[in-house]
């Protein structure tokens, strides 16, 4: 199945800029998957039930965020790694930061080059 985009206009520069208007593809039509739906697929595919995948689904949930918090990076074979990262505010000197500093912590997600080339050979139709 292709995945629907749409032709969205832009002005470079901002909207009060001179620049031309520029046109660009934006996919659109998302349907969102839960955790029900994702755990459903992923029992089609496999001989777990839905109500194990969404077991380990839910263990996942709290397994992650606990060993990101010691430090480390995550990473699921053929899928791709999980790592903390975080922004602070900026000092002068390096003797002034302090964890006080740190103002956001994310999770980032880096996919594994099998799911790129995956996703490098996605189908596009689009909207009329």
């Amino acid at each position: 199945m292709a995945v629907k985009y749409k032709v969205v206009s832009k002005r470079p520069g901002g909207m009060a800029g001179n620049s031309p208007v520029k046109y660009y593809p934006a996919v659109t039509k998302r349907r969102m998957i839960d955790t029900r739906g994702l755990a459903e697929e992923i029992s089609m595919r496999t001989n777990f039930t839905t109500a194990h995948v969404l077991g380990i689904v839910e263990t996942l949930t709290h397994v992650v965020p606990a060993l990101l918090q010691q430090g480390n990076s995550i990473r699921l074979d053929h899928f791709g790694t999980f790592s903390l990262h975080v922004s602070g505010e900026g000092k002068d000197q390096p003797e002034q930061v302090t964890k006080k500093d740190i103002t956001k912590v994310k999770m980032a997600f880096l996919p594994s080059k099998f799911i790129k080339e995956k996703l490098a050979r996605t189908k596009f139709e689009k909207l009329q």
